[in-house]
């Protein structure tokens, strides 16, 4: 089923910065276009930029994007107006959230920060998505979203 969203705050994480930077995943692309005229206000955790930078120095290394691309990416990633939280104030409560949806602390970072701000989650990232499908959070996998 695929849902309209008129979100004006979200919760967005790495998966969806890499598909709209790297893929041009169409819905990825018109969410990060939303942020950048600032109709979506956007939270990350600030571990978002390490895993940008991490995924796009893996697609370097494995020939499909150029050290140049890769590092547009990482810069158009850090110019992006996320309000990003430091990671140090979501990490304990993560650990309860991973340790009970059985998640990787990184993901359960994003969760706990959508849970605070009372804001949707925005993922490219399917397995996580199901994870939490059917479950108190609002999380909105990419395919869901209607242009």
């Amino acid at each position: 089923m695929r849902i309209e969203i008129t979100a004006t705050s979200a919760v967005v994480d790495a998966s969806m910065v890499v598909r709209a930077l790297v893929n041009k995943t169409p819905e990825a692309v018109d969410w990060l276009e939303r942020i950048g005229r600032e109709e979506v206000q956007a939270a990350c955790p600030s571990l978002l930029y390490a895993e940008v930078g991490n995924s796009a120095l893996r697609l370097h290394r494995a020939g499909e994007l150029t050290a140049r691309a890769a590092q547009r990416v990482l810069a158009r990633t850090l110019a992006a107006p996320f309000d990003a939280e430091p990671v140090e104030l979501l990490v304990l409560h993560a650990w309860g959230v991973a340790a009970k949806r059985g998640l990787s602390i990184y993901d359960a970072c994003y969760v706990v920060l959508a849970r605070r701000l009372g804001a949707p989650f925005v993922t490219a990232d399917g397995r996580l998505a199901r994870a939490l499908s059917g479950r108190r959070d609002r999380v909105l996998h990419l395919s869901e979203i209607e242009r």
